[in-house]
């Protein structure tokens, strides 16, 4: 079976646009936040430790489809109309899709497929029919019977996984995939977490998390006693307020910490691998010389049937798509910005921002 390369980094660190770069390539298959949205379903919310999907247990292809296809209603669209817009959900629900959010929409239909085609339903159904039918076997080779199915049915040489927050499971990925090619992109960690900060999805899931704890009770529930949520009650659907959200801030220095933390981790996972398995990425140098760093990724994943000219022609079109954009820590008052370097430190030094 083939194998795959996966891209390893944090989120918000310019691995949306790689992923999009690599997917307007002819001959690779992209499969955009596979990983982490066919565990959108489980508790890894509560535990980035927890991901069920990534180990080395046997399943029959009835569980392994169970679990990539697991869905669950969800009372997010009710704010879909109060300015929460989530740009990384591409399942269009409409009056004749499969899934809306009262059916819930299977993990792996909210990003990966409709990255893959514009007719994900039909995409699902064919899937369905095929992975069902899969022998018990070890987790590993369920994968890769998936995207060894998938590149025949697109006609590509090499699948490209990635999931943002994959520091948190790269061990799992070494384990599972040790043959694997490996790009770790990452970013300056301190405007990798201001991203976050402006990031509403994850705001709003953190914010949920947080009122829940304190609350005991879930605010994103309309049947919630809005009474109940205190402080928190412009989390409540009929109460929602976006400027309270924009305003919601995840804290500097801890969640810096718990990046940096990962980031070191995932870095020393990845020196254990071959050099010709991994290939470092940096965000800025991405966004300043897109040609040679585009460059340097299909060197490295190299698709087998891909002529120069293909990939020489990808390179143009993909490197016009990348965007800079300006660093905003430095803006941070004198003390905020000090504790958020502090939190950091480990991490920028490993990657040599300091």
């Amino acid at each position: 079976m083939t194998e795959p390369v996966f891209v390893i980094s944090t989120g918000r660190s310019g691995s949306t646009a790689l992923s999009n770069c690599i997917n307007s390539h002819p001959n690779l298959l992209s499969l955009s936040e596979f990983f982490l949205f066919i565990h959108f379903h489980t508790d890894f919310q509560e535990d980035e430790s927890h991901w069920p999907g990534l180990s080395l247990e046997r399943w029959d292809g009835q569980q392994f489809w169970d679990f990539i296809s697991k869905k669950s209603p969800t009372h997010m669209h009710r704010y879909f109309d109060k300015g929460i817009m989530p740009k990384e959900l591409l399942y269009k629900v409409t009056p004749t899709s499969r899934f809306n959010m009262e059916t819930g929409i299977p993990g792996i239909s909210m990003t990966p497929l409709p990255h893959l085609t514009d007719h994900p339903d039909e995409l699902y159904e064919e899937l369905e029919s095929v992975v069902t039918q899969y022998p018990k076997d070890r987790l590993d080779r369920q994968y890769r019977r998936l995207f060894d199915y998938l590149l025949k049915r697109f006609g590509r040489d090499v699948c490209v996984e990635r999931s943002g927050m994959s520091v948190y499971f790269v061990d799992r990925l070494i384990n599972m995939f040790p043959n694997a090619k490996f790009i770790f992109l990452y970013r300056d960690l301190r405007e990798n977490v201001m991203a976050f900060n402006r990031f509403q999805g994850f705001k709003m899931g953190m914010a949920i998390k947080e009122a829940n704890k304190k609350t005991g009770v879930n605010p994103a529930d309309p049947d919630t006693d809005p009474e109940q949520l205190g402080e928190y009650q412009w989390l409540h659907p009929d109460y929602f307020d976006v400027e309270k959200l924009n305003q919601f801030e995840i804290p500097y220095e801890t969640f810096g910490a718990k990046l940096s933390q990962a980031m070191v981790s995932a870095s020393e996972e990845l020196d254990k691998l071959p050099s010709h398995q991994v290939l470092n990425l940096r965000y800025e140098t991405l966004v300043d010389a897109p040609k040679d760093q585009l460059r340097r990724v299909i060197d490295f994943i190299q698709p087998e049937s891909a002529t120069k000219a293909t990939n020489e022609q990808w390179i143009e079109q993909a490197a016009a798509t990348i965007r800079s954009k300006p660093n905003t820590w430095k803006d941070l008052p004198d003390e905020k910005r000090q504790r958020l370097e502090e939190a950091c430190e480990p991490a920028l030094k490993l990657l040599e921002y300091v």
